[in-house]
């Protein structure tokens, strides 16, 4: 998904685990797959517990959109229209297949709202407001959802119980603070628990989610298993009670696998092994088919000669992903990507002209940084939870520079002392920086949560995207901000942002539809302004030559269809 992060495991930066006896893994080669849509705008996949429909969100000019589609013959009939919601959320059929029931939202949808429409077509209803995630019981008599609240200081969630019908709705469990319950709650065969997945903050640098049972009789939590990982996006019991079909991943950077626990032992195995991976979760009554959707991306470097985005040309060939890159002052490019196998770290000249490859320890990288000097590269890495990694601009003298779990987007300060980036600090999103050199971590938005702090060219401030979505500019030693701008709906925080050559202006990308394009907001408070009109491959992110002379872009795209997996037993 790329930056998408996933859209889909964006909860967290963790190590991988090492493999122990009770993993049992499986070959693709073992599986069968089957490709249930081809477009590659396919999202939210599920499937009919007849395995006669599948439900599945498409994009349609710039619209989100949903269909249910005839497996059998292939037809597909559209069932919400294009644009009559903005988002769609997480998806089931009723367990007689006659309805489907989704999370969505549009302008008359003030907290998260589960719709329910004819599995044939008609008019989606609300049925339960301040609801996520709805799940039914296998006799069809009860459903469960989930819901959440976030202030500042605050996190709580719930798992809800309630009557087929939403009626007698209770509280079953809740957690608050560092941990909380994610995905969706799904109930065991005999009714008697529902699995879920979890994640608890306080484990970190270590991976930290995980798959609880929650007592449907006395609301009991035990973590199930003794598998954790980096993210979970979607879990369902087989039929038989005897396992449960989680998706997750063991790099939220990247899509997720499918692996299976075992009930009631928690042995666990995993079943796909595809680079491009997956995301959600779904299979039929009689338990011999998993639908999932799979997604990846592709993207490379594109250079302008000038100032101009839309003179950039690709100097390198989309055949992988690339995961952020930087200037350098002798006007080469660092970039990281998998176009060898893994994300690794690598450097070119700017006309694509003799690439390099600085690292190559597989463990995975994003978001370099150079340093004024052109002596250092920084990235982010999978390894020990998430941390910053400094090397010599050679690729030698590897050295872990930060503590705290998820360090993301770092950035070197013009005068080459510190690296700011965010991180995930007891249980909250701040800005921070570490000394380039090595040493403690400094907090500097303690009053507010933030994401892709970048400083400014004269090094006198930075500018971060605040948790609500707007834009704020803060002196370069931290503290409240200087002021606080709303941009437009759609910017793309995680895909980070850049100052203009000028410093009066922040580039950054926004998600509009189908389009993907950069954006330049001054920093005077005036009207933001649409700074690319760029049709496929869309704009992740764009930055300037140290020169203030060129710019570069990384441009791609994204893929999603359902896929069913058969085989597997």
């Amino acid at each position: 998904m790329g930056a998408v992060i996933l859209a889909g495991f964006g909860y967290g930066l963790y190590s991988f685990l090492s493999k122990t006896k009770a993993e049992q893994p499986r070959t693709v080669a073992e599986l069968k797959t089957q490709r249930l849509t081809g477009d590659g705008r396919s999202g939210n996949p599920i499937i009919s517990p007849d395995g006669k429909f599948l439900v599945f969100t498409k994009l349609e000019g710039g619209k989100q959109s949903l269909w249910i589609k005839q497996i059998e013959t292939g037809s597909a009939v559209n069932v919400v229209k294009p644009g009559e919601f903005e988002s769609f959320g997480k998806m089931t059929f009723s367990p007689d297949g006659n309805f489907v029931y989704f999370n969505a939202r549009n302008a008359s949808t003030e907290s998260p709202t589960v719709f329910r429409v004819p599995t044939l077509g008609g008019t989606p209803v609300k049925f339960l407001i301040n609801a996520i995630a709805l799940q039914f019981s296998a006799d069809g008599k009860r459903i469960s959802f989930l819901r959440r609240e976030r202030s500042q200081s605050q996190k709580t969630s719930w798992v809800f119980v309630a009557n087929a019908d939403g009626t007698n709705e209770r509280s079953l469990a809740t957690t608050s603070g560092a941990t909380g319950f994610v995905s969706s709650a799904v109930w065991s065969t005999d009714g008697k628990f529902l699995a879920a997945g979890f994640n608890d903050e306080s484990l970190a640098p270590a991976p930290n989610f995980y798959v609880v049972l929650i007592s449907t009789e006395d609301g009991s939590v035990s973590e199930f298993g003794s598998k954790r990982w980096e993210g979970i996006d979607q879990l369902v019991w087989h039929p038989s009670g005897d396992s449960l079909i989680v998706c997750v991943a063991d790099n939220s950077f990247l899509d997720g696998q499918i692996w299976e626990l075992a009930y009631p032992s928690g042995e666990y195995r995993r079943l796909t092994n595809n680079l491009n991976g997956y995301f959600n979760a779904s299979i039929t009554a009689d338990g011999k088919s998993i639908v999932t959707g799979e997604s990846y991306t592709r993207s490379a470097v594109w250079v302008s000669p000038d100032l101009k985005p839309e003179n950039a040309k690709p100097v390198l060939p989309a055949t992988g992903n690339t995961w952020g890159f930087a200037w350098t002052p002798d006007g080469r490019i660092v970039y990281a990507s998998d176009q060898s196998g893994s994300a690794e770290i690598w450097m070119m000249n700017a006309d694509g002209s003799e690439p390099r490859q600085l690292t190559g320890d597989k463990i995975f990288k994003f978001s370099p940084t150079v340093s004024p000097d052109g002596k250092f590269i920084v990235y982010t890495t999978s390894q020990n939870g998430g941390q910053l990694v400094r090397i010599d601009i050679g690729g030698g003298n590897p050295v872990m520079l930060t503590k705290y779990n998820n360090s993301v987007n770092p950035h070197i300060s013009p005068d080459g002392k510190w690296v700011i980036h965010y991180a995930y600090v007891n249980g909250r999103t701040l800005v921070v920086r570490v000394p380039l050199e090595g040493g403690e971590t400094q907090i500097l938005s303690e009053s507010f949560e933030a994401l892709s702090p970048r400083y400014s060219n004269d090094g006198t401030k930075f500018a971060c995207f605040l948790i609500d979505g707007s834009l704020a500019i803060v002196p370069a030693e931290g503290g409240d901000p200087l002021k606080t701008i709303k941009i437009p709906p759609g910017s793309e925080r995680e895909s980070g942002l850049s100052w203009t050559p000028d410093d009066r202006g922040i580039v950054f990308a926004v998600q509009a539809g189908e389009s993907r394009n950069l954006w330049v907001q001054p920093i005077d408070g005036g009207e933001a302004k649409q700074f690319t009109n760029l049709e496929n491959p869309l704009v992740f992110t764009a930055h300037y030559s140290r020169d203030g002379k060129r710019i570069a872009l990384v441009r791609g795209d994204f893929v999603s269809n359902a896929i069913m997996i058969t085989g597997f037993r």
